[in-house]
């Protein structure tokens, strides 16, 4: 009996597969990184919506799906996912994304609590403390190969802010953005109570970027470019991001 349900449910993988594919033409990763985008954002957050009407305009439907960063980038460099979105242009990635035109741009800084009195010129002041971080993010060349910093890893922004509040960690590395959020979303125990510190760690622009593993990389990098760029043209990315309440 078990050989015979066992093969009837192989029979249907092909079926199912294919009414799962007519849902959507193409699958994308990434993290929930708000303001930015995210699974609990509305619509998933103004750069899935841009992402997403790009598409459309072409005639093509995206879903995206989260997880964590370092699960999301992985599998998108082995064609898993057909892309990532959110990522950060740096050159030795371009073996395995093509990367679309920037769609924002991201700033990161180290932020502390201000009970914590600290206080830095360069990062080799730095190395009495734990510092807070997202495992696979980049943050800076400098930041990022300083192995005389106390560097604790976690899985998203979230949880390295919540260790800052909670006095596990002293500082973290975060964008400016995505730190005011969370802040003024889930953990108003900080609101006037942590300091960006004037050290920036990178100003750098976020992207859209098509794992080159798939055999039509160039098509989905034509498809994006094309509708984005309409859309630049009427305005509408500018517009989506203000719907959302993000400034340009």
């Amino acid at each position: 009996m078990r050989t015979f349900l066992l093969a009837i449910c192989i029979s249907l993988l092909p079926l199912a597969s294919y009414a799962i594919n007519k849902e959507f033409d193409y699958l994308f990763a990434t993290d929930s990184w708000p303001p930015y985008y995210g699974a609990t954002l509305k619509d998933g957050g103004f750069f899935s919506v841009i992402v997403k009407e790009a598409y459309r305009i072409q005639g093509k439907k995206v879903r995206i799906l989260y997880t964590s960063w370092k699960r999301a980038f992985e599998l998108t460099k082995q064609g898993k996912y057909e892309g990532i979105l959110g990522i950060y242009y740096l050159p030795e990635r371009e073996k395995y994304f093509l990367y679309s035109s920037a769609i924002t741009h991201s700033k990161q800084y180290l932020f502390s609590k201000i009970s914590s009195n600290i206080s830095f010129k360069t990062l080799q002041d730095l190395s009495p403390y734990r510092i807070g971080i997202v495992r696979g993010y980049h943050y800076s060349d400098e930041f990022d190969k300083a192995d005389y910093l106390s560097k604790h890893e976690e899985v998203s922004t979230k949880k390295v802010i919540k260790l800052l509040l909670l006095g596990r960690l002293e500082l973290i590395a975060a964008d400016r953005r995505v730190m005011k959020y969370y802040v003024s979303t889930k953990y108003h125990e900080l609101v006037n109570k942590y300091k960006e510190h004037p050290l920036m760690l990178k100003s750098i622009t976020v992207h859209l970027a098509i794992s080159k593993a798939i055999p039509n990389v160039e098509q989905l990098h034509q498809e994006f470019e094309a509708g984005f760029a309409i859309m630049k043209k009427q305005g509408l990315d500018k517009a989506i991001m203000l719907k959302y309440g993000f400034s340009p």
